[in-house]
């Protein structure tokens, strides 16, 4: 199925972002944790993407593509259907937040929902880490603060946000949603998998607007969006200054 890109204003500053950001979310929309290809992808079965496969500038230059598939993997398959085009990243954003019992405001910008999210993901990501697992998340992100409280604030707003981000989500993420793979899927509603634990259990237990796997990579997208915004914001004020 085809899935056309529809216009997103919490969308259009995926422009600025790198080849590799860009890479790296194409990949987590169209393979999954073991790097294999996502069967419901349809970004790897449009012509122009594909033609350019290898190209330096393969991502950058096909970002509007990249964000339809992550619009189509926020909306029910079967509605993509009758409508074109999936879901807008602030109802796939304020869906996630919801289900997570996390306290928003309608009228909230975008990123301050994301820094909600983003913040409750890592703390209670962090409550999972053994002692060598935090010391290996210190190391991607290179910050010296030990303590969660005094460091969550600090790498909100750093640079390596989004490699904290995706070391977490390499290091937990993957491994539970592997680990606790079956889930059944009846309509729109999940039934509960067995003795899922911590965000991510809370996440995939409730999340109930996303239907089969694809739940799977709208958690991780979001996460990793949200990021991104908060790393091109930072680098335009950098240029700015």
């Amino acid at each position: 199925m085809k899935v056309s890109y529809l216009n997103d204003d919490d969308l259009l500053f995926l422009q600025h972002c790198s080849e590799e950001q860009l890479a790296n979310l194409a990949q987590l929309l169209t393979h999954n944790e073991k790097g294999k290809r996502r069967l419901s992808s349809t970004l790897l079965h449009n012509e122009l993407y594909m033609s350019m496969d290898g190209h330096p500038e393969q991502h950058r230059r096909n970002w509007q593509l990249i964000a339809g598939e992550f619009q189509h993997f926020g909306g029910d398959s079967i509605a993509n259907k009758f409508r074109g085009h999936g879901k807008l990243y602030r109802e796939i954003l304020r869906d996630v937040a919801k289900r997570l019992s996390l306290k928003t405001e309608k009228t909230m910008p975008t990123a301050a929902i994301e820094k909600i999210l983003l913040e409750h993901f890592i703390r209670h990501t962090w409550q999972r880490l053994d002692d060598e697992q935090k010391a290996r998340f210190h190391a991607a992100v290179e910050m010296k603060v030990m303590e969660l409280e005094k460091l969550l604030p600090q790498l909100i707003d750093h640079h390596r946000l989004e490699q904290g981000v995706s070391h977490l989500l390499a290091d937990q993420l993957g491994h539970i949603l592997h680990k606790h793979a079956a889930v059944s899927v009846i309509g729109h509603g999940l039934i509960r998998g067995a003795a899922l634990g911590g965000p991510v259990g809370a996440a995939v237990n409730g999340v109930k607007a996303v239907s089969g796997t694809a739940y799977r990579v709208t958690i991780p997208a979001v996460l990793r969006i949200a990021c991104l915004r908060r790393m091109v914001a930072l680098e335009s004020l950098k240029h700015a200054g």
